[in-house]
């Protein structure tokens, strides 16, 4: 049963990857860690076409290949304490007038889990076959929050204030949104290790989705409408400047006969393998059924101070979602007029960030490790 946690997030990044397959503009829009919508960027360019593709996935306790394998393998990183696993990306096609403000289409994936060492060691153990120390008693723990969405979108941006050096610019974006794929949920039981390859467990999980990955169970397709909100605040005085960003500051989807369990899963019906690790069909008991539902998206903010001299760009901030921090520091130098390149360092996943513009294409790339990344991120976007 453990495993299914764990196919839920491959399943998700895999999505998230095929999917998603100026350098001193108004505002520094391409700088921390998560894919963001920056309305006083978008909006600050003469009349144009936008186009960026922004993907992050990272992973505590695993690499992100050991992850798509099935976490089969001899190689883990289990943190004591909360262990996250996080894959996002973001899509914008559109247009901005610069009378009547940007106008264009947005893709969004996002899954969060949240998890704690136990569950995470257990399920490490487990899968791999390894020596389960006998006695131990596991605390599991499990929380998920995820959607796909499409929809249209909306913003706008406006100089509150321009004169003596200073600039005060106020942007707010509006989406209108079509779901796609949701899950909302939480495991929570305890599990007790019986011999080196045999243990049991009983759990409860209160579980909102569009699919179920705890257990085998066809439900109706749900759909849902619904809306999120963005807002920019950017200070400028000279060469230094503050920028606040806030994306799904207000975002909900209503979900329409969404499939809904509150259920009880126990290690009853156990078998073996030729080697006599367990194996499990869970014994399933509890409410299944349909409703309509209200899915808040999860916000997520940025907070970043920047400072330009010459040909020097520096930035440091941090993004942060579900209580979750992302400091990161950065620099840029500007080789031409129209070529320039940067590095940066985020301090939660520990990751690097090399950074390259020309004219109006950008690309970046960050990873915490070149041969056995457990943090991946990716930007590619284009003015014209």
């Amino acid at each position: 049963m453990l495993n299914t946690q764990m196919e839920l997030l491959n399943l998700y990044i895999r999505k998230l990857i095929r999917f998603s397959l100026t350098f001193f503009l108004v505002t520094p829009a391409f700088a921390g860690v998560l894919p963001f919508f920056s309305p006083v960027y978008v909006t600050s360019l003469d009349n144009s076409f936008y186009v960026n593709t922004n993907i992050f996935l990272t992973n505590d306790p695993f690499t992100l290949k050991d992850l798509f394998n099935g976490i089969k393998t001899n190689d883990s990183h289990i943190k004591n304490g909360t262990n996250i696993a996080l894959g996002d990306t973001r899509t914008d096609v559109g247009y901005n007038s610069k009378k009547y403000g940007y106008f264009g289409y947005v893709y969004k994936e996002e899954v969060l889990i949240d998890t704690n060492k136990d569950t995470v060691e257990l399920l490490y153990l487990s899968t791999n076959k390894k020596d389960l120390p006998v006695g131990k008693h596991y605390n599991l723990d499990l929380t998920i929050k995820a959607f796909k969405v499409q929809g249209i979108e909306y913003a706008k941006s406006f100089d509150l204030y321009h004169d003596n050096g200073y600039i005060f610019n106020v942007g707010f974006g509006l989406e209108a949104l079509q779901g796609k794929d949701m899950q909302d949920g939480t495991i929570k039981g305890n599990g007790i290790v019986n011999s080196k390859k045999d243990y049991s467990f009983n759990i409860v999980s209160s579980y909102d989705y569009t699919h179920n990955y705890l257990y085998k169970l066809n439900v109706k397709k749900a759909s849902a409408y619904g809306y999120s909100s963005d807002l920019s605040l950017y200070l400028k005085k000279d060469g230094l400047s503050l920028l606040l960003l806030a994306n799904d500051l207000f975002g909900k989807l209503y979900w329409r006969h969404l499939p809904h369990s509150d259920v009880n899963l126990s290690s009853h019906n156990k078998v073996y393998d030729a080697n006599g690790y367990v194996r499990y069909k869970p014994t399933v008991s509890g409410y299944e059924g349909y409703k309509n539902y209200t899915q808040t998206l999860v916000r997520k903010y940025r907070a970043q101070i920047a400072y330009m001299h010459k040909r020097y760009f520096f930035k440091l901030g941090s993004d942060a979602m579900y209580g979750i921090y992302m400091p990161y520091i950065e620099g840029d130098y500007m080789l031409t007029s129209d070529f320039s390149l940067g590095l940066g360092y985020e301090t939660r996943f520990h990751s690097v960030t090399l950074k390259s513009q020309y004219g109006s294409f950008v690309f970046n790339i960050n990873v915490d490790n070149i041969f056995k990344p457990s943090t991946l991120g990716l930007n590619i976007s284009y003015l014209f």
